[in-house]
């Protein structure tokens, strides 16, 4: 079993790496800070930098993933690493690319979220809303919709929670799939008190609009 002096060193190893990478980006040593990037993802997944570049996020979160059970510590680590490497790339204006690179970080915060914090290596909420701010005029898969759905759902965060039913409503060939969900969270949020929804930054009468709307689509 993994001690908690473990994960202390761990997590202190990775403060002096990721300041190592900020340093070398900030100095516009680019090459530099790709390669402390890369041998830091092989030490935390075991995969050399080439097939990793191969692999989908399902395939890297089984890395990560022993006996059912999700490690967020080293997951959080990826993530920001990921993270990292978005900026380094829109440094150097690869944007395209570095927006892959910020969304699988996206993706892996959400998973963290959802399955466990880390013992104290970053700020979820402002790691996941600094990303999230990245692609809130953008197209995202339906896949991290619905993790941003059941992130913003726990935090209480309604408005933002609509944000996704939206995105989520446009991916018409699911319509079937997703409205029987989407219904059923309406009825569940208008059970809720005034004082809640308005501190989640919904009103009732929004939530009665967005439950007669998805009813009626599922006609």
């Amino acid at each position: 079993m993994l001690t908690e002096d473990y994960f202390l060193r761990m997590i202190n190893q990775m403060l002096v790496v990721l300041t190592q990478i900020l340093y070398h980006k900030d100095a516009g040593q680019y090459q530099e800070a790709q390669i402390l990037i890369e041998q830091s993802l092989e030490q935390l997944l075991g995969v050399r930098p080439g097939l990793l570049k191969q692999m989908d996020d399902d395939s890297v979160l089984r890395l990560l993933t022993s006996q059912g059970e999700l490690d967020p510590d080293r997951l959080a680590m990826v993530a920001e690493l990921y993270k990292l490497e978005g900026d380094l790339l829109v440094a150097q204006n690869v944007n395209p690319e570095a927006d892959n690179l910020y969304l699988r970080s996206l993706t892996f915060y959400l998973q963290i979220s959802l399955n466990g914090n880390p013992q104290g290596l970053i700020s979820l909420d402002d790691k996941i809303d600094e990303l999230y701010q990245k692609f809130s005029d953008r197209d995202v898969p339906e896949e991290v919709l619905y993790l941003l759905f059941d992130y913003y759902e726990e935090r209480g965060d309604y408005a933002r929670v609509e944000q996704q039913i939206s995105g989520l409503l446009k991916k018409d060939d699911h319509l079937p799939v997703i409205l029987p969900g989407i219904i059923a969270y309406y009825g569940a949020l208008l059970e809720k008190s005034d004082q809640d929804l308005a501190a989640g930054g919904i009103s009732r009468a929004l939530i009665q609009a967005g439950l007669d709307k998805t009813t009626k689509l599922l006609k």
